[in-house]
């Protein structure tokens, strides 16, 4: 549940008034925003709001991706040792106690 209390924080040159449960981490997901647009827009010839808006948007949701596809793998690797793991344990106990054979 949201909190009563907004935060207030200034993104690209503007305040914007934010409600959340966590007000340190409004602040600082505001500050990435903000940081990441000064960026953008630093490389740029003109620095029109929406358009280093959008150009924000993209990197950062291309970062997300990126990590998602990051952590996945990592999973994967993680799942397949482990199962690895399950077996090699498998082999080394006596048949009576293979109750949860993983072959």
């Amino acid at each position: 549940m949201a909190s009563d209390k907004g935060v207030e924080v200034r993104i690209f040159g503007r305040t914007h008034h934010l409600k959340g449960d966590d007000p340190e981490h409004i602040r600082e997901v505001a500050r990435l925003v903000d940081e990441k647009m000064n960026h953008i827009a630093g490389r740029m010839q003109t620095a029109d709001g929406y358009r280093v808006a959008v150009l924000t948007a993209l990197h950062i949701a291309d970062q997300l991706l990126a990590e998602r596809g990051a952590m996945e793998s990592y999973r994967s690797q993680v799942d397949a040792r482990s199962m690895r793991m399950l077996k090699l344990l498998d082999r080394e106990r006596p048949a009576e106690n293979r109750e949860l054979s993983v072959d």
